[in-house]
């Protein structure tokens, strides 16, 4: 495989990135005087009666690599579901998966168990398949001309239901409205090392089946007729790249809630970097998502100091004019 050397810089500096944005989110907005030192003194002489690292070890780190965990997934949701529909405004908030997801764990914390008693997981990942199939029914994926448009304002039908339906369930919660509506914002205050427990078997599954599809949606960028002269199995590669979205962004909803617009912002940014070769879109999405969702926490945490932001409120203010321009630029092309 060929690299340029804006491929070598890219991969170079986005692993930087990275290393800085870990150690700055750890000792950020902190009633503590947290510095580096104490992040070095966690990592390599880890002192259990040193206050500042115990809040490290139980509070930040966790936070942290939840978090990021977290925009990796969402962002390679997001170069999975553009390369899938070749529609460059498709991600799991636009498509209605985030939605879905939200609405039925929502229904389900208010005691409207619509499939039983199910755990959280099961019914993020059953809301986002549901939605994201409406969507795309709706939306004529399926179509030999199938417009990106109309699966985008399909999205936006569906997902102003869903967030009807959510709604609707967060007055009838009644006492506990108030905390359906702080995980509904999406916000990483309360992650503990169970939510990281509970997060990484379902997030590396999902991350395995993108990197085992992303040869294939190289080869189905090319063309259907192109791909399967190749000898690709077009059905099998749409259905283990549909897999591993709905994994993906089930188990990150399942545990912050939906945090927006980050699978579609990182991999326009990648395809800055790497162009479109999936091989090195994917890892590439997945730092840059991790780095992200970062930042925007820590930036959730200093607005409003010692009170929190939820890091969802922050990503749909990054998102959204984005979004925006990306609608009006697929327009006019």
């Amino acid at each position: 495989m060929f690299l340029s050397t804006r491929h070598y810089i890219a991969l170079l500096i986005v692993p930087i990135l990275l290393v800085l944005t870990f150690s700055y989110s750890l000792i950020a907005w902190s009633s503590f005087s947290l510095n580096f030192s104490h992040v070095y003194a966690y990592l390599f002489h880890f002192d259990d009666t040193s206050i500042e690292q115990q809040i490290l070890a139980t509070t930040r780190v966790p936070r942290l690599l939840t978090g990021m965990l977290i925009g990796t997934n969402l962002a390679v949701a997001g170069v999975l579901m553009q390369g899938l529909t070749r529609n460059p405004l498709a991600s799991p908030s636009v498509l209605g998966i985030n939605s879905g997801a939200a609405c039925f764990i929502a229904l389900s914390s208010i005691g409207i168990h619509i499939l039983g008693d199910v755990s959280t997981l099961l019914a993020a990942a059953v809301g986002g398949v549901v939605s994201g199939g409406l969507v795309i029914l709706l939306g004529g994926f399926f179509s030999d001309r199938a417009n990106p448009l109309k699966l985008v304002l399909a999205g936006i039908a569906i997902n102003a239901l869903l967030i009807g339906v959510t709604r609707a369930a967060v007055i009838l919660a009644d006492e506990r409205a108030y905390s359906v509506i702080t995980w509904l914002s999406g916000s990483l205050a309360n992650i503990d090392w169970q939510d990281w427990q509970s997060l990484w078997p379902t997030s590396l599954l999902g991350l395995l089946i993108a990197f085992y599809v992303a040869k294939n949606l190289n080869l189905l960028a090319l063309g259907n007729d192109i791909a399967v002269s190749l000898g690709i199995n077009i059905r099998l590669t749409r259905f283990l790249s549909c897999i591993a979205i709905v994994l993906l962004t089930a188990s990150s909803v399942a545990v912050v809630g939906p945090i927006g617009f980050i699978g579609l912002i990182v991999p326009h940014i990648a395809r800055r970097l790497v162009n479109n070769n999936f091989l090195l879109l994917i890892p590439v999405s997945a730092l840059i998502g991790s780095c992200l969702i970062a930042w925007a926490d820590s930036l959730a945490r200093g607005i409003a100091f010692p009170a929190e932001t939820p890091v969802g409120v922050i990503t749909a203010l990054i998102g959204t004019p984005f979004f925006v321009y990306l609608t009006i630029r697929n327009k006019m092309s």
